[in-house]
């Protein structure tokens, strides 16, 4: 979803679409943020999410279907 945008995204609109609560979305931007594979910006009072790295999340995803698909 976040790569498919052209303008970075709104945590909140992230976990609406995703049917998650804030919480467990911010758990889950904090991890990628520290892999250096997302930017995280604030704006007034809400986070703003950017890739930073988009081929490298595509190759990571791709890996991580492939290997579900073999379970």
């Amino acid at each position: 979803m976040l790569m498919d945008s052209k303008k970075p995204l709104h945590i909140t609109a992230v976990a609406s679409n995703l049917k998650m609560d804030y919480g467990g979305v911010h758990r889950h931007v904090e991890i990628l943020r520290n892999a250096g594979l997302l930017q995280v910006f604030e704006v007034g009072r809400s986070r703003v999410l950017s890739p930073l790295n988009i081929e490298q999340v595509r190759e990571f995803i791709t890996r991580a279907k492939e290997f579900n698909e073999k379970r």
